[in-house]
């Protein structure tokens, strides 16, 4: 059984808040593969950060 503790949860900036502001600042639609891959990249940077 996979169990969370409240302690776990961070308030702050999302992947999701991070990837809509780089969506925005694109200026223009972008293709779903490649705001895919931007997501994984966001969530692969926010998870080496909190490893720090």
């Amino acid at each position: 059984m996979t169990r969370m503790d409240a302690k776990a949860i961070i308030y702050g900036e999302t992947a999701i808040d991070k990837l809509v502001q780089w969506l925005r600042s694109t200026g223009e639609p972008q293709d779903l593969e490649v705001v895919v891959q931007r997501y994984l990249e966001i969530l692969r940077e926010m998870v080496q950060e909190e490893q720090r």
